[in-house]
């Protein structure tokens, strides 16, 4: 139960100084695949942003090629 306390403390120190927490709860309400999904889609912005990067002619990672596109 110490954990507990000491969450909800750093919280309220948190929000007491100014750290905008609503992301984080509205994180918390995503169910983990949700939170799986979105965090797939930020890893294919960054592979894309690094295949961007690399210049044209270069093949692109598994990571992305693999990827299904979505409608």
């Amino acid at each position: 139960m110490q954990s507990l306390h000491a969450s909800a403390e750093f919280l309220a120190w948190a929000d007491q100084e100014g750290i905008d927490l609503s992301m984080l709860y509205e994180r918390l309400q995503l169910t983990p695949t949700e939170r799986l999904q979105r965090h797939q889609m930020a890893l294919a912005l960054v592979e894309a942003l690094r295949q961007v990067k690399k210049g044209p002619g270069h093949v692109p990672s598994r990571v992305v090629a693999d990827r299904p596109e979505q409608s």
